[in-house]
């Protein structure tokens, strides 16, 4: 009876998704980004939101990302992105499919996803990791962008193992690094462990003006780190109250200032 109630999910053999077109062959010299955790897009607005903030952006990493709901059309009709998204379970009643998404003017040349080696607690649900690689102007190394939404109910152990699948994605890339999303580093703990990842990589936080974020423990879980390119300017925008997360919208050169 519980496994009838349990959602659908997938495995490492399912293929990712594809929505849109993008219009560009290749990125920069300057392109801005959006990072939002989504709320499952299901609170009143998020679609007018996300219109009006997706207008001007090059690059966009969305968690908790959904697919057979009503904004569908804002990915299946884009002639502007090609949006890549890994799943990670579908809801057995609804038939909404949960995940991440990834977008860009350009084309992703190289795509995978991981699923984390452990599930949640009670839904049984995994959690994801998303690698996209995209065409840089003027640059001989592509960008990898990796969009992560880390494991959250469970102890430090398990949360590293998911870190250690992040560390073998951004080892062998030897360009330019895009690393955003929702890393649920809600203890010190599991925030010094990420940082260890990232220190590895040699990767930059780009750090950002924020308030407190109460309902997550007071601690800030969305985090954009950066490698090969120059920060131009980064803000979260707590003024948008269609999901629990603030969205962060970023720009960034692929030139050296």
């Amino acid at each position: 009876m519980l496994k009838r109630m349990l959602p659908h999910c997938y495995t490492a053999d399912d293929e990712l998704r594809e929505l849109g077109q993008a219009e560009h062959q290749s990125l920069g010299p300057e392109f801005k980004i959006l990072v939002w955790n989504i709320l499952k897009a299901k609170r009143t607005n998020w679609i007018r939101d996300f219109a009006q903030l997706i207008v001007d952006k090059d690059l966009a990493l969305l968690q908790e990302a959904v697919l057979n709901a009503p904004s569908d059309y804002l990915f299946l009709d884009d002639n502007r992105m090609q949006w890549v998204m890994a799943r990670s379970f579908r809801h057995r009643a609804t038939r909404i499919e949960h995940g991440v998404k990834t977008g860009c003017v350009v084309p992703a040349t190289d795509k995978h996803f991981y699923l984390s080696p452990h599930t949640e607690p009670f839904s049984q649900t995994q959690k994801l990791l998303l690698s996209t690689q995209y065409r840089v102007r003027e640059c001989a190394d592509q960008l990898l962008v990796i969009n992560m939404h880390a494991i959250n109910f469970v102890g430090v152990k398990k949360y590293v193992d998911q870190l250690d699948q992040l560390e073998s994605a951004l080892a062998d890339h030897q360009g330019p690094i895009i690393l955003a999303g929702d890393f649920n580093t809600w203890t010190p703990a599991r925030l010094g462990h990420f940082l260890r990842v990232a220190e590895l990589a040699n990767l930059t936080e780009a750090c950002m003006e924020r308030q407190a974020r109460l309902a997550h423990m007071n601690q800030h879980l969305d985090h954009v780190f950066y490698r090969g390119l120059t920060l131009k300017s980064i803000e979260s925008l707590t003024q948008y109250r269609s999901s629990d997360h603030a969205p962060i919208v970023a720009s960034f050169t692929t030139a050296e200032t």
